[in-house]
């Protein structure tokens, strides 16, 4: 035993650079490996993550909620990839209480929706009572419609009507036969989307409906 240790220091004497540069390596080696088993699960985790992002694009079908001025509101199941138009058309177009222009000016038909997307498609009272403001940074989408001269004219005729959704009390008390207590009436039961509402919902008599009608509106 004592003869191999002898032959051992002997030779570690005589290899001892050999043996320092093999110890080196093996340790460059070692810590190499831990580096590379680091990297091998990060990048495991990543394409875990991707393929989850991938799996849920994928997704064959989305559910969005429209409602507002449609014509039949509630929540829709489309395919993956619809667009707006899609959900619109889903739930059989707009009502006649839809503001159109608004809804050209500031809606993206082409737009693609996402699921458990809420879609709102605002009255036109809602518009003139200021609830929903112009977007401007969309305004590139514009709208269609364009007023006819006919149109043009009927709307600078008609600057003293009285938009019974969005009106003060002080405007209603000028209208004859209206006084404070049937002015505090009508705004407390809008909105309306005929003015023969306020004749159905009892709020004035067929008289003073008759005196007022040409002087009133719901838009």
């Amino acid at each position: 035993m004592e003869i191999n240790l002898n032959n051992f220091f002997s030779l570690f004497k005589k290899y001892k650079i050999e043996i320092f540069l093999i110890i080196i390596s093996l340790i460059i080696a070692f810590i190499s490996y831990l580096i590379y088993s680091q990297l091998s699960s990060d990048s495991d985790i990543e394409i875990t993550e991707s393929e989850n992002n991938q799996t849920a694009f994928k997704l064959n079908t989305i559910v969005v909620d429209i409602s507002g001025a449609i014509n039949k509101p509630g929540v829709y199941e489309l395919k993956n990839g619809s667009r707006i138009n899609d959900a619109i058309k889903k739930a059989q177009g707009l009502t006649e209480e839809a503001d159109i222009n608004y809804f050209y000016r500031n809606f993206n038909l082409s737009a693609y929706l996402f699921d458990q997307e809420k879609i709102y498609i605002p009255y036109i009272w809602e518009i003139n009572s200021g609830i929903f403001v112009e977007e401007t940074r969309i305004l590139n989408y514009l709208s269609p419609f364009t007023l006819s001269r006919n149109e043009s004219d009927l709307i600078v005729n008609n600057t003293d009507i009285i938009n019974i959704n969005t009106c003060l009390s002080k405007e209603l008390e000028d209208l004859p036969g209206i006084g404070q207590k049937t002015a505090q009436k009508v705004i407390e039961n809008r909105p309306y989307k005929t003015i023969d509402e306020l004749l159905s919902k009892k709020i004035i008599n067929q008289n003073i409906f008759e005196n007022i009608k040409e002087k009133i509106s719901v838009q």
